[in-house]
């Protein structure tokens, strides 16, 4: 018998990472058997966003990854604000384009790369033409 609630209202998972992770901050992070990974290939899925507290950490360490809500992400390239996003091939948040896994919507814009921005995760699925602003 289970007593208590199922429902984890926590916006973050604490999660075991699967590489080694060098400036982690506010990147998409996949996941697999071995753990988090940071999404190496554009438009891949995304399970969520590692925190600004994130800097180097070792293969195995525990990471703090935010899965749901408003939270920051670091952009590959200017966005518009109501942009759906999808990660780049580094982790960071580019504008989704067909057949890419859109993590975010962009609630404000960025004019150039690396800057922070706040975003929506909404985890809408997959892209297809003429989905994004």
């Amino acid at each position: 018998m289970y007593i208590g609630t199922s429902i984890n209202e926590s916006p973050v998972i604490a999660a075991q990472a699967g590489q080694a992770i060098t400036n982690g901050a506010l990147l998409a992070v996949a996941m697999d058997a071995d753990g988090v990974k940071v999404v190496s290939t554009a438009g891949g899925v995304a399970v969520g966003l590692l925190i600004p507290e994130t800097d180097n950490v070792a293969a195995g360490d525990t990471v703090t990854v935010q899965v749901k809500d408003m939270g920051l992400w670091k952009v590959a390239a200017a966005v518009t604000a109501g942009d759906l996003l999808t990660p780049d091939a580094t982790g960071k948040a580019t504008k989704a384009a067909a057949g890419n896994f859109i993590l975010a919507q962009a609630l404000e814009a960025a004019t150039a790369a690396d800057q922070v921005i706040h975003v929506q995760i909404i985890k809408a699925g997959f892209a297809s033409a003429g989905s994004n602003t």
